[in-house]
């Protein structure tokens, strides 16, 4: 099996936190469809759950034949990787969240260019078994509580699907999806489950955003038709810029408002360039950085929806 990795996202970052007593890796078998990522809280009983949807692990992966796969086996390499994202998630979410996510065969970054008929096909197994997954965790582990929905990239995506697909008492105790590195579209929109944030701490909504140097940067496959966006440095979703403080550098960002981005001016792009996806995205689009300039505002933000003011 050849698989072609993206798993370097979260290599060159300011903190690296792949501490292996953080997680506990549930192999659940029996009544559970897939495995299970379970990062419990300090007071499991008595906090909010987080179920998180990692985002796409590989660009493509072929057969011993030679014929290349839309879907990813799920080796255990693949699931080290998973585990890298995991971790640093559930260590932003810190032990304030019981933290679930599983682990799933989701599609290559290849998929994506497929046809609008196979790419339908291939994404939509995708998202019966994450929807198997949320299933699962609403009898097995919710326990009544009220849960934050979060995803990146790919995970963003599924997110999405699994709002349309919720029953109403299932997205009654939804605090706040954080749809992170992906667009809302008026489509979207019209779902009943799927409200745009408008601010620091409404309920029930979806958090939106991805970013850019400048709207020539923009990558179709997760900016188009977008009707929606946040900052998540001030949670407006006017113009007004936020500063942003990452690895030493600093930046302004702010929502270009036509093309509902953020737009992230004053870093060095050759610094931010991704190398891996060049090709895929164009030079200036920084969907890599999504979850990695703003993880710590995204944390606080959910306690506050979660908690309250503390």
């Amino acid at each position: 099996m050849i698989v072609t990795p993206v798993f370097i996202i979260f290599t060159p970052m300011k903190r690296i936190l792949f501490i292996a007593l953080l997680g506990i890796l549930c192999a659940c078998t029996g009544q559970s469809p897939t495995d299970w990522y379970v990062r419990p809280a300090g007071n499991p009983e008595e906090c909010v759950d987080v179920f998180y949807i990692v985002s796409t692990q590989a660009i493509n992966e072929y057969s011993p034949e030679g014929e290349e796969l839309y879907r990813v086996s799920l080796t255990q390499d693949q699931r080290e990787f998973y585990d890298m994202e995991m971790d640093y998630m559930a260590e932003a979410f810190s032990d304030e969240f019981n933290f679930y996510s599983p682990y799933y065969h989701q599609f290559t970054l290849d998929a994506v260019y497929l046809t609008p008929e196979e790419y339908e096909r291939v994404k939509e197994q995708v998202v019966q078994e994450v929807l198997d997954a949320f299933r699962y965790y609403m009898k097995h582990y919710n326990k009544g509580h009220r849960y934050i929905l979060a995803g990146f990239s790919q995970g963003a995506i599924i997110s999405l699907d699994l709002l349309k697909r919720m029953t109403d008492q299932e997205y009654s105790r939804m605090i706040a999806d954080y749809c992170i590195g992906y667009r809302i579209s008026e489509e979207d929109l019209a779902n009943p489950h799927i409200r745009a944030a408008q601010g620091a701490d409404d309920k029930g909504v979806v958090i939106s955003f991805n970013s850019v140097e400048n709207t020539d940067a923009i990558w179709d496959v997760v900016t188009e038709g977008a009707a929606a966006c946040i900052n998540p440095l001030n949670w407006r979703t006017d113009s007004t810029p936020a500063e942003l403080r990452y690895d030493g550098d600093t930046a302004e960002v702010m929502i270009e408002q036509e093309h509902q981005v953020l737009l992230v001016k004053g870093l060095d792009m050759d610094k931010y360039r991704f190398a891996p996806l060049d090709g895929f995205y164009p030079y200036g689009n920084l969907h890599h950085y999504d979850i990695l300039f703003y993880s710590d505002e995204i944390a606080q933000n959910a306690r506050l929806r979660a908690y309250g003011p503390q």
